[in-house]
C-alpha cells in the first residue's frame, strides 16, 4: 500500500508555500556565508543608539549597563553608527548609562530585561561635564523593535498576582494568543505535576517545546513538563507561538520559555500557605443528587524561598519549597444493573428477565433464540453472575431505569512536595556561571466506585490505583565575554521523568477466584481485575479502570548546547549547536495484561436483525466476549535510546535605526533510534510482512532504519518602526518536530513490538451473532516469540505490530504572520496580527497513529452479514455470500510465512501507522491589547478568531478526503483579559491619601486582581441511528466523541442547537431536539437524509458546534506592613466566579445521533472534558491565601 501526502488546498497554492519555504531557506543561508541572530534562551540583551541633540549618532561612546540586584556591570562600546548592543543580561532590572567626551552622561534606570527579549534603549547626550548626568524618566516604549516572532511574556508581577488556581505555572500559557486548552487528556497519575494540555495555533498536542532555563524541559516520549516549575521560582514565562529564531526548533507548536529566580545582594524571602475545601465549592449540577452527601475536598499548598548573596556582588543563591496536600472528592453516576435483573438473573431464581435491555436474546454458541428477552437460568454462566452479583445494586432514579441508575461519592489523594535550587557566580567580569536543580516526589491514590468490584475512580481525573511519580531536573552553564564583539553561552541539562503505578488489587487474582482462565496467570503483572467494557453502555464499565497498571516508567534527556554570538557592526550573528541523548524504559498497560474484554449487543442480536436486539449485558451473562485485547510483555528491561541534534546559524541586522532583519538557518538531526540490547525490540516492515528483530540477524539496534537529513529550515524576519510608536512585523519560517508523540519518533515502536511485546487484539465479525471468545475458552498467553537467526518474524495475525516509515520522517510546518503594532499611550499598545500556517507530514487524528489496514466500505449488504473465515480466503467484490470485514482489509491475507514450525498469515488486524501522511492548516487573526503595569494598573486582553482544518484517522488509509474538516480540538474564536488594579486608597493615594494610620492599615493596600475567558464551542459530528445497516467501517453511532464516520447526508438547512435548562431529574441539559428517524433507505427528515448504501454521508466531519464557555476568576489581596522590607499579605480568590457551568460537546451515548428516540439523542449530560479531566475544580471555588514577605 502506498500513502500519500493529502492536500488541503490547491496544487498552485502548495506549490506557492513550498516556494516560500524554499526562498527562506535559500535568502537565509545566502546572508550568513556572505557576512562575517539574537534569541538567547537564558538571557536577554539591550540595543540602542546614542545621539546628540541633533539626532547625528555618537560613535565610541561608553555604554554602561548595571544590574541593580546583583550590582554586576557590563560595557560596551557604540560603533560608527552609534549603535549599542548589551548581550547575556540575566533577567533582572538594570540602569543603562552612556557616557562619550564632550557631553554629559545620559542614564535610563529601572530598564527591566527579559530572557529571549531585546529591549530597546536610545539615549541622548547633550553637551556638558561628566559631573553633570542626565536621567531619562520615561520608560521606554512597550514596542517589540528587533524580531518578529509571535509571542508573549509575562513578567514575575504577572506571574505571582493572576488568579491561578493550583497556582500552576504551565496555566498560564492560557493567556497567550492562538494558545487553548486541547481536549486531549493527560493522564493524571503520569501527570501529577499538573501540566495544562494546550495547543498553539492549530497544531496537535504534545508538539509545543518547553525550556527551562535554556534546557530541555519536557519528557521526550509524551511532551509532558517534567518539572511544572513553582510561581515562587519564575521570574518569566515567554509563550512564542509561532515563527521563532532558529536556536528554537524541534516543536512546531510553539515555544514556552520559562526562566528561574536567581539571588541578589540583599537577603529576601517569603512564606505562604493556600487553603480551599469543599464547604468553598459549588456542586457540578451533573453530578448533585438528593441524598448523596457531598464528598470532602481539601487542597493546600503551602511553601516558601529564599535567597540573596553568598558573596556580595559575585555569588548568590536561591531555595524555594512547594508542598502541596490534596484530597479529591468525587461524585459519579454510573449504570448498573435493575433490580429486576438482580431477582431473576443474579439470584438463580429465573427465567432471567432482560426486557429493560433487550427485545430477543440470541445466544451464539447454539442458535437458540429467546423471545422477550427471558434467558433459562440454566444457560447462565457462573462467571457471568458472579461478575455482576460484584456490582452494588441501584441508589438513584426511577424505579426500573437503565441509565444513571447508581450514585455514589468517594474520595482520592495526590499529595506532593517540590524543592528547587539556583546558584549563580559572577566569576570574573567576563564569566558568569549559574547551576540549578529541581526535585519533585508525588503519591496519588484513587478508589473504586464499586470497590472491589472496580470501575472509574475517585482519583484526580476518575483515576484508580496507587501511584508514585519522581521527576528531577537539572541545568548548569556559563557565559563568557572572550572579547568584546564574541562571546559563547554553553549549557548542559538534564532531566528524569519515573512513574511507577499500580492496581488497587496487584497481587490478588480476582478473575482465577471466579473460573475465568487464562487472565491471572500466576505473576504479579498478570494479577489484579481485569478490565471489563460493555460497548453498548448497558452497564457502566468495571473492573481496572482509569489505570495503566502496571506501568513502570523511567526516562532521560542529557543535553548539551553551546551558543556563540559574533557583534560585527550593526550585525549580531549567533550560531551554535545543541546535542541530546534519550533514554526511554516503559513497562506498560496500555492493554490490561491481564485482559481486557469488551462485551457488545452484536453478539446476542439476532443475526440478520436490522436493529439491535440483545445487548452487552447479555452477553456477560451468557459469557461471550465481542474483543479480547491484552499486553504481553516477556522483556521488562527493554529499552529505547536516541541521539538528537541541532546546527544552527542567525543573524539580526539592524540595517537602519528603524529597520531591522531576522534570518537564520536550523539543520535537525534525528537518529532513529536504538534499543539497549539485541533482542530488545523489533522494527515493523509492513511492505516486506516482517519484523526485524533490532541487534539480530545482521539487522543493527535500530533495526535497520535510516535517518532522514533532509531536515534544513529557515527563519526570516523584518521589524519596520514606520514612525515613532508604529511598527510592522512580518516573518515566515520552516521548522520541525524532533519529539512525535508516544512512538512516532521516539518511545515505543521498537520495544512495545515483537519479540518484546504481544499486542493481542482478537474481534469478532461484525455480523451479528458472532463472538469472538466465550468464558470457557479465554486463550492463555502465547509462548514467548521465538527469534530465528536471521532476524526476521513474519507479521502474524491478531498481533498488531505498530509500523514507521523506514526512514524516520519529521513532521514538518510552514509558517507566516504580518502583524502591527501601535502606541496608544506611553504604556498602552495594541498589536494585530495575521498568523497562518500549513503542516505537512504529521499525523492524522489529535495525536498519533491511524491503522495501516483499514477495511473498505461494503459493497453489498451481504458484507454485513459474511462471517469472517477460519482459514484466510479472499474475497471478490460484490460477491453473493459477500467479503466479510477482515477480507475488505489491504493486508488480508496478504502474507503467509513458515515460522517455528507451523504456517502464519497477515493480517486480519488492525496495524497502527505511525507515518505522518497527513496535513493541517491554520489561519487566525490575533490582537492584543497591552498596557504595562503603571500608575497602579495593567491590563492585557487577547482575540483570536481561527479556522483549523486537519486529517481525523477512522477512514483515513482508504479515502482521507472524507477524514478532513475542522480540527477536533479548534475553537474558532477566543478572547482572554487579565488585569492588576492597585486601588488608589490610603496614605498618599488618590483617595484618603492623608488617612491616619489606623484608617491606612484598614483601608489602603488593597489590590485586585482578575481575568476571564471567552471561548467558542468545540466542533462535532453528526451520526444517524441506522448506521450499522448501512456500513460496518464506523457504524457505533452512539460513542461519545467528536469526529465520526457513521455520517447522514445533508439535504439543506440546519439542526437548530440551543443551550436548554438543566432537567432536575435526568441532569441532563438539551443541545438539540432529534428529527424523525431514518427509517428507510434514502429517507429523509429535517436537514438529514439517509445516505446510500455502503457510502459515508456527505455532512462534513466536525459540521456542528457545541456550546460556548465561559470562565471569570478574581482575586483581592491587601498587604500588611510589619517593619520595615517586612510585610504579610492576605488573599481571597474565587475561580469561576458567575459558576458558570463548563459545557462540552453532547458526550453521553446517543448523544451525537440525530434521528435516535432512545438515549441520550442531543443531551449534554456532563462538563466539558477538556476541563473536567485537568483535574481542577471547574465550577466557583474560593481559595484563602496568606503570605510573609521579607
Amino acid at each position: 500500500m502506498k500513502f500519500r501526502m493529502y492536500p488541503p488546498s490547491s496544487p498552485r497554492s502548495r506549490r506557492g508555500i513550498a516556494f516560500l519555504s524554499s526562498v527562506v531557506v535559500l535568502f537565509s543561508i545566502s546572508l550568513l556565508f556572505s557576512l562575517p541572530a539574537n534569541a538567547q534562551a537564558v538571557f536577554g540583551s539591550i540595543i540602542g543608539t546614542v545621539n546628540d541633540p541633533t539626532g547625528a549618532v555618537i560613535p565610541n561612546a561608553t555604554v554602561t549597563v548595571t544590574d541593580t540586584t546583583k550590582d554586576v556591570s557590563q560595557t560596551v562600546t557604540s560603533n560608527a553608527s552609534g549603535n549599542f548592543e548589551a548581550t547575556r543580561l540575566i533577567p533582572d532590572t538594570y540602569v543603562v548609562k552612556a557616557e562619550a567626551s564632550g557631553f554629559a552622561p545620559a542614564q535610563s534606570p529601572n530598564v527591566s530585561i527579559l530572557a529571549s527579549q531585546t529591549q530597546q534603549i536610545n539615549l541622548r547626550l547633550t553637551p556638558g561635564s561628566a559631573a553633570q548626568t542626565v536621567t531619562v524618566t520615561d520608560a521606554a516604549p512597550p514596542l517589540k523593535t528587533d524580531s518578529a516572532d509571535v509571542s508573549q511574556t509575562l513578567d514575575s508581577q504577572q506571574v505571582s498576582t493572576i488568579p491561578n488556581i493550583n497556582r500552576n505555572a504551565s496555566q498560564l500559557t492560557l493567556l497567550s494568543p492562538g494558545i487553548q486548552r486541547s481536549s486531549f487528556s493527560i493522564n493524571p497519575t503520569e501527570n501529577p505535576q499538573g501540566t495544562v494540555a494546550v495547543e498553539a495555533n492549530g497544531s496537535n498536542y504534545g508538539t509545543l517545546g518547553w525550556e527551562l532555563d535554556g534546557t530541555d524541559n519536557r519528557e521526550p516520549v509524551d511532551g509532558i513538563i517534567v518539572v511544572n516549575p513553582t510561581l515562587d521560582s519564575v521570574s518569566q514565562i515567554t509563550t512564542i507561538t509561532q515563527d521563532y529564531p532558529a536556536e528554537f526548533g524541534g516543536a512546531v507548536g510553539g515555544f514556552v520559555v520559562a526562566e528561574t529566580k536567581s539571588g541578589g545582594n540583599q537577603f529576601h524571602g517569603d512564606l505562604f500557605d493556600f487553603r480551599r475545601s469543599g464547604e468553598f465549592e459549588a456542586r457540578d449540577p451533573f453530578t448533585q443528587y438528593p441524598g448523596v452527601p457531598f464528598p470532602g475536598q481539601l487542597y493546600n499548598q503551602f511553601g516558601g524561598s529564599f535567597g540573596g548573596p553568598i558573596k556580595k556582588d559575585r555569588a548568590f543563591f536561591f531555595l524555594d519549597y512547594q508542598g502541596t496536600r490534596q484530597r479529591v472528592g468525587q461524585t459519579l453516576q454510573q449504570n448498573v444493573p435493575t433490580a429486576l435483573v438482580r431477582s431473576t438473573c443474579l439470584s438463580g431464581a429465573g427465567p432471567c428477565n432482560l426486557s429493560q435491555y433487550a427485545t430477543t436474546v440470541f445466544d451464539p454458541a447454539t442458535g437458540t433464540t429467546y423471545p422477550a428477552a427471558a434467558v433459562p437460568a440454566s444457560v447462565l454462566t457462573a462467571q457471568g453472575i458472579a461478575l455482576l452479583n460484584a456490582l452494588p445494586a441501584p441508589n438513584s432514579g426511577a424505579a426500573g431505569s437503565t441509565v444513571n441508575n447508581y450514585v455514589a461519592s468517594g474520595n482520592g489523594n495526590n499529595d506532593g512536595d517540590q524543592a528547587d535550587a539556583r546558584f549563580d557566580a559572577q566569576a570574573t567580569p567576563n564569566i558568569h556561571a549559574f547551576g540549578r536543580y529541581d526535585y519533585a516526589n508525588y503519591r496519588l491514590f484513587g478508589a473504586a466506585v464499586f470497590g472491589a468490584a472496580g470501575g472509574s475512580g475517585f482519583g484526580v481525573g476518575n483515576t484508580t490505583g496507587n501511584d508514585q511519580v519522581q521527576n528531577q531536573s537539572a541545568s548548569v552553564g556559563f557565559d563568557w565575554a572572550v572579547r568584546p564583539n564574541l562571546l559563547t553561552d554553553f549549557r548542559f541539562g538534564f532531566l528524569d521523568y519515573h512513574v511507577d503505578e499500580n492496581k488497587l488489587d496487584y497481587g490478588a487474582a480476582p478473575a482465577a477466584a471466579i473460573g475465568l482462565p487464562n487472565l491471572n496467570q500466576g505473576t504479579l503483572s498478570t494479577s489484579g481485575s481485569p478490565t471489563y467494557n460493555l460497548e453498548d453502555g448497558s452497564i457502566s464499565n468495571f473492573g481496572t479502570q482509569g489505570c495503566n497498571c502496571p506501568l513502570l516508567e523511567s526516562e532521560q534527556v542529557f543535553q548539551v548546547a553551546d551558543n556563540w554570538t559574533m557583534i560585527h557592526g550593526n550585525h549580531s550573528v549567533r550560531f551554535g549547536a545543541d546535542l541530546r541523548y534519550a533514554l526511554n524504559l516503559r513497562n506498560a498497560s496500555d492493554f490490561d495484561r491481564a485482559g481486557e474484554l469488551s462485551f457488545g449487543y452484536g453478539s446476542t442480536t439476532v443475526p440478520g436483525s436490522a436493529a439491535p436486539t440483545g445487548s452487552g449485558l447479555a452477553s456477560v451473562l451468557l459469557g461471550f466476549v465481542d474483543t479480547f485485547q491484552r499486553y504481553d510483555v516477556y522483556s521488562q528491561t527493554a529499552g529505547n535510546r536516541q541521539k538528537r541534534g541541532a546546527f544552527y546559524a542567525e543573524d539580526r541586522w539592524r540595517v537602519t535605526p528603524t529597520f531591522t532583519l531576522n534570518y537564520g538557518v536550523r539543520w535537525d538531526i534525528v537518529f532513529p533510534e536504538t534499543v539497549n540490547s539485541p533482542g530488545q525490540g523489533g522494527f515493523t516492515d509492513l511492505p516486506a510482512g516482517i519484523i526485524r528483530v533490532a541487534g539480530v540477524g545482521g539487522f543493527g539496534t535500530n533495526g535497520g532504519a535510516n535517518v532522514d537529513l533532509t531536515n534544513l529550515g529557515g527563519h526570516l524576519g523584518f521589524a519596520w518602526q514606520a514612525r515613532p510608536g508604529t511598527i510592522f512585523r512580518g516573518a515566515a519560517a520552516q521548522v520541525f518536530d524532533d519529539e512525535g508523540f508516544f512512538g512516532t519518533i521516539f518511545g515505543s515502536a521498537m520495544t512495545h513490538n515483537l519479540p518484546v511485546y504481544i499486542d493481542e487484539d482478537a474481534t469478532k465479525g461484525n455480523a451479528n451473532g458472532q463472538y469472538q471468545y466465550s468464558f470457557g475458552t479465554l486463550p492463555a498467553s502465547p509462548a514467548a516469540p521465538f527469534i530465528p537467526a536471521n532476524g526476521i518474524i513474519p507479521i502474524q495475525n491478531g498481533f498488531n505490530a505498530p509500523w514507521r516509515p523506514n526512514t524516520l520522517l519529521l513532521p514538518k510546518v510552514d509558517q507566516w504572520n504580518l502583524s502591527l503594532q501601535q502606541q496608544i499611550t506611553g504604556d498602552m499598545t495594541f498589536t494585530i496580527a495575521y498568523v497562518g500556517n500549513v503542516a505537512e507530514r504529521i499525523y492524522p487524528g489529535e495525536t498519533y497513529g491511524f491503522s495501516a489496514n483499514e477495511p473498505r466500505l461494503p459493497s453489498t449488504p451481504a458484507d454485513l452479514t459474511a462471517v469472517d473465515p477460519n482459514i484466510p480466503t479472499p474475497c471478490t467484490p460484490g460477491s453473493p455470500s459477500g467479503c466479510s470485514r477482515d477480507q475488505r482489509r489491504p493486508y488480508f491475507d496478504r502474507f503467509t510465512s513458515l515460522y517455528n514450525g507451523a504456517v502464519v498469515n497477515c493480517c486480519s488486524q488492525d496495524i497502527t501507522s505511525l507515518f505522518p501522511a497527513a496535513r493541517a492548516n491554520y489561519s487566525a487573526l490575533q490582537a492584543t491589547v497591552q498596557q504595562r503595569f503603571a500608575h497602579g494598573f495593567s491590563i492585557l486582553a487577547n482575540y483570536t478568531w481561527s479556522r483549523a482544518l486537519n486529517y481525523n484517522s477512522t477512514y483515513f488509509a482508504q479515502n482521507p478526503r472524507v477524514e478532513y474538516g475542522p480540527n477536533d480540538t479548534n475553537r474558532n474564536q477566543l478572547f482572554t483579559i487579565t488585569g492588576l488594579w492597585q486601588l488608589p486608597v490610603g496614605k498618599g493615594k488618590m483617595l484618603l491619601g492623608d488617612a491616619n494610620r489606623t484608617v491606612n492599615e484598614l483601608l489602603g493596600g488593597w489590590q485586585l486582581a482578575a481575568n476571564s475567558t471567552w471561548e467558542g464551542g468545540l466542533p462535532f459530528t453528526p451520526t444517524y441511528g441506522e448506521c450499522g445497516s448501512d456500513q460496518d467501517i464506523d457504524s457505533n453511532f452512539a460513542s461519545p466523541g467528536t469526529s465520526s464516520d457513521c455520517r447522514p447526508d445533508k439535504t439543506g438547512g440546519t439542526l437548530p442547537l440551543n443551550v436548554g435548562s438543566l432537567d432536575p431529574v435526568t441532569h441532563a441539559i438539551r443541545y438539540f431536539s432529534p428529527v424523525a428517524p431514518l427509517a428507510t433507505a434514502g429517507s429523509s427528515s429535517g436537514a438529514f437524509a439517509r445516505p446510500a448504501f455502503g457510502t459515508i454521508g456527505n455532512v462534513g466531519r466536525n459540521w456542528l458546534r457545541g456550546p460556548s464557555d465561559f470562565f471569570a476568576d478574581a482575586s483581592v489581596f491587601k498587604d500588611i506592613p510589619i517593619r520595615e522590607q517586612v510585610r504579610a499579605q492576605i488573599q481571597f480568590q474565587a475561580f469561576n466566579v458567575f459558576n458558570h457551568v463548563p459545557l462540552g460537546v453532547p458526550s453521553a451515548s446517543n448523544a451525537r445521533c440525530i434521528d435516535c428516540s432512545t438515549g441520550d439523542s442531543g443531551l449534554i449530560t456532563g462538563v466539558d472534558s477538556a476541563v473536567s479531566g485537568a483535574g481542577l475544580p471547574y465550577m466557583r471555588t474560593l481559595q484563602f491565601g496568606a503570605r510573609l514577605e521579607f
